[in-house]
Protein backbone atom coordinates (compact mmCIF):
# COMPACT_ATOMS: atom_id res chain seq x y z
CA UNK A 1 0.00 0.00 0.00
CA UNK A 2 1.49 3.63 -0.88
CA UNK A 3 1.97 5.40 2.22
CA UNK A 4 0.67 8.56 1.03
CA UNK A 5 3.01 10.86 0.51
CA UNK A 6 6.82 10.59 -0.93
CA UNK A 7 10.42 10.94 1.15
CA UNK A 8 12.18 14.04 0.76
CA UNK A 9 14.31 14.14 -2.30
CA UNK A 10 17.87 12.84 -1.85
CA UNK A 11 20.67 14.37 -3.54
CA UNK A 12 23.25 12.84 -5.48
CA UNK A 13 25.68 10.71 -3.53
CA UNK A 14 23.64 10.75 -0.37
CA UNK A 15 24.44 7.50 1.64
CA UNK A 16 20.37 7.66 3.73
CA UNK A 17 18.16 5.56 6.25
CA UNK A 18 14.51 5.25 5.26
CA UNK A 19 11.75 4.38 7.56
CA UNK A 20 8.28 2.76 7.19
CA UNK A 21 5.79 2.22 9.77
CA UNK A 22 3.60 -0.55 9.90
CA UNK A 23 1.55 0.71 13.57
CA UNK A 24 -1.81 1.22 11.11
CA UNK A 25 -0.99 -1.69 9.25
CA UNK A 26 -0.80 -4.71 11.63
CA UNK A 27 -3.47 -5.94 14.36
CA UNK A 28 -2.80 -4.56 17.80
CA UNK A 29 -0.03 -6.33 19.78
CA UNK A 30 1.60 -7.72 16.60
CA UNK A 31 5.21 -6.79 15.59
CA UNK A 32 7.38 -7.69 12.59
CA UNK A 33 8.98 -10.76 12.33
CA UNK A 34 10.91 -10.36 9.24
CA UNK A 35 11.16 -7.67 6.50
CA UNK A 36 12.62 -7.29 2.97
CA UNK A 37 13.35 -4.05 1.17
CA UNK A 38 13.30 -3.19 -2.60
CA UNK A 39 14.38 -0.51 -4.58
CA UNK A 40 12.87 -0.12 -8.45
CA UNK A 41 12.21 2.66 -10.95
CA UNK A 42 9.12 4.14 -10.62
CA UNK A 43 6.54 4.12 -13.68
CA UNK A 44 6.26 7.60 -14.22
CA UNK A 45 10.31 8.27 -13.62
CA UNK A 46 11.40 9.54 -17.42
CA UNK A 47 14.94 8.47 -16.07
CA UNK A 48 16.31 4.54 -15.94
CA UNK A 49 18.24 3.21 -13.59
CA UNK A 50 19.07 -0.79 -14.31
CA UNK A 51 21.61 -0.92 -10.91
CA UNK A 52 18.05 -0.08 -8.81
CA UNK A 53 17.98 -3.26 -6.82
CA UNK A 54 21.49 -2.84 -5.87
CA UNK A 55 20.97 0.13 -3.99
CA UNK A 56 19.61 -1.64 -0.56
CA UNK A 57 22.67 -0.78 1.47
CA UNK A 58 23.05 -3.72 3.86
CA UNK A 59 20.46 -5.29 6.33
CA UNK A 60 17.40 -3.80 7.20
CA UNK A 61 16.77 -3.00 10.95
CA UNK A 62 13.51 -3.48 12.49
CA UNK A 63 11.61 -3.66 15.86
CA UNK A 64 8.09 -3.49 16.90
CA UNK A 65 6.31 -1.84 14.07
CA UNK A 66 8.95 0.24 12.37
CA UNK A 67 11.71 -0.74 9.74
CA UNK A 68 14.48 1.48 8.50
CA UNK A 69 16.95 0.48 5.52
CA UNK A 70 20.01 2.34 4.07
CA UNK A 71 20.05 3.30 0.20
CA UNK A 72 22.89 4.29 -1.28
CA UNK A 73 23.92 5.10 -5.21
CA UNK A 74 20.70 6.83 -6.30
CA UNK A 75 21.10 8.53 -9.52
CA UNK A 76 19.99 12.13 -10.27
CA UNK A 77 17.25 12.46 -12.54
CA UNK A 78 15.72 9.08 -11.51
CA UNK A 79 12.16 8.68 -9.50
CA UNK A 80 12.72 5.48 -7.47
CA UNK A 81 9.91 3.53 -5.50
CA UNK A 82 11.20 1.93 -1.80
CA UNK A 83 9.16 -0.84 -0.56
CA UNK A 84 8.94 -3.01 2.55
CA UNK A 85 7.16 -5.86 3.17
CA UNK A 86 6.94 -7.62 6.09
CA UNK A 87 5.81 -10.91 7.50
CA UNK A 88 4.45 -10.26 11.26
CA UNK A 89 4.98 -12.00 14.48
CA UNK A 90 1.00 -13.35 14.03
CA UNK A 91 2.19 -14.56 10.37
CA UNK A 92 0.55 -11.57 8.28
CA UNK A 93 2.53 -10.33 5.53
CA UNK A 94 2.23 -6.77 4.34
CA UNK A 95 3.53 -4.03 2.19
CA UNK A 96 4.17 -0.50 2.36
CA UNK A 97 5.67 1.83 -0.61
CA UNK A 98 6.75 5.23 -1.59
CA UNK A 99 9.18 7.25 -3.77
CA UNK A 100 12.41 9.44 -3.65
CA UNK A 101 13.40 11.64 -6.04
CA UNK A 102 17.23 11.64 -6.32
CA UNK A 103 18.11 15.18 -6.96
CA UNK A 104 21.35 16.59 -8.69
CA UNK A 105 23.51 18.34 -5.97
CA UNK A 106 23.75 21.95 -6.76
Amino acid sequence: MYVGRDFDPSDTGEDERYSFDFVNDLKPGDSIASVVWACGVAPRSEVADSNAPASINGPPVFTGTKTTQRVSGLLPGVIYTLTATVVSTDGDTVSLWSHVECKEHA
